[in-house]
């Protein structure tokens, strides 16, 4: 029998590889991200990454990071960990 290989994809913090089924995809549609529905570019997030976000306590540096990682993924500088924390909590 063939041997299939599962897709492998990167988690845009953290660049680490992870198997697309351990991966919330997500999109920037009209300035705001939404899940993934199948039409236009996307992004992964991996769920240690997450977890991250999920911390109130989140140190300066790693919020910032976050911060300028969404902003290069959506090409504009509009708040976007918010829209992200109410995605994950309505995914969860």
């Amino acid at each position: 029998m063939a041997n299939l290989k599962k897709p492998v994809r990167m988690c845009v913090f953290c660049r680490n590889r992870h198997e697309q089924k351990n991966l919330l995809r997500l999109k920037c549609e009209n300035k705001k991200l939404v899940l993934y529905d199948g039409y236009n570019r996307s992004f992964y997030i991996c769920c240690n990454c997450i977890t991250l976000i999920d911390q109130y306590d989140i140190k300066k540096k790693y919020y910032r990071r976050i911060e300028n990682t969404l902003c290069k993924q959506c090409k504009n500088k509009d708040n976007y960990i918010v829209e992200l924390k109410e995605i994950l909590t309505y995914v969860r």
